[in-house]
């Protein structure tokens, strides 16, 4: 008899490793919102002397801002799933549970649109990347550092399938007549090819540029879009990027189906507990 009431529904495995896996992703969240805040006030201080809405626009939509965002999400729904495993608490494993299931359903449908409209979805995409980087490439050094390594780590130059013309949008390298600036035509020296005997970028290899055609420029500068660069990254690294989309996808359900086994567990530990008191009660009358 003691053996019967010592038992619990509760496993200690789906417990603990509920809980261990969502405390690391709790400290990540935590890291990326330290990282975003040290970013967010550097920027802030960098642009200082503009307006508050513009700071306030640039600083939310920069790489920071969104390391913050991010990071807070991951926080705040890990943070549930520790704790709610920790202490049994219901409420919390419930919204982890439905964010989770979100999440999975947002990433399913964004992958079918990709794969139903897959031009449609690569302009919104290429739209969305290019008023954010190129045109506010100079607002934030952040900013400026992301478009650079992007340009340099694959060898592109601009975003979309315009490539090196997509700088004429950045008021820094724009070819209009009334254009005050010495980089006018230009773009960043993050486009150039370095030779294989020089050891840095040539600084000014991409002054006039925007004026050439692309067979003229391509010994000069890489000419093609980033995200066309990326996307034939991908598919010569197509087993790669396949498996870890499938093990992030993978590991996505199974801490779900994780929290759905503990919840239901914890239910049922309940209404044992409930039946055993009500037992108890109605004992006690007889």
């Amino acid at each position: 008899m003691a053996r019967r009431r010592d038992y619990s529904y509760i496993s200690p495995c789906v417990k603990w490793t509920l809980f261990f896996f969502n405390f690391i992703f709790w400290l990540l969240g935590l890291l990326l919102v330290a990282i975003g805040l040290y970013g967010v006030v550097f920027t802030a201080q960098e642009i200082n002397g503009l307006k508050s809405v513009e700071v306030a626009y640039i600083v939310l939509t920069d790489l920071s801002g969104v390391m913050v965002a991010l990071g807070t999400i991951i926080f705040i729904v890990s943070f549930a799933g520790c704790v709610g495993a920790l202490r049994e608490n219901l409420c919390l494993l419930k919204l982890y549970f439905w964010s989770l299931t979100i999440f999975l359903i947002a990433e399913l449908m964004f992958a079918i649109a990709c794969i139903i409209f897959p031009w449609k979805s690569r302009e919104i995409i290429e739209s969305v990347l290019s008023k954010r980087l190129i045109e506010d490439y100079r607002e934030s050094q952040n900013t400026q550092n992301f478009v650079d390594f992007l340009q340099r780590q694959f060898e592109c130059c601009g975003i979309t399938n315009e490539g090196y013309q997509d700088w004429n949008s950045n008021e820094y390298f724009n070819c209009s007549q009334e254009s005050p600036s010495a980089e006018k035509c230009g773009v960043p020296a993050s486009c150039c090819i370095k030779p294989w005997n020089m050891s840095t970028y040539n600084s000014m290899c991409g002054y006039g540029i925007q004026e050439k055609k692309r067979h003229e420029v391509s010994e000069t500068i890489n000419p093609g879009g980033c995200v066309t660069s990326i996307i034939h990254f991908l598919e010569s690294n197509l087993y790669w990027a396949a498996g870890v989309i499938f093990g992030i996808t993978l590991f996505q359900m199974y801490v779900t189906h994780q929290a759905r086994s503990l919840m239901d567990q914890i239910t049922l530990q309940r209404a044992r507990w409930e039946s055993e008191q009500k037992y108890l009660l109605d004992s006690r009358w007889y």
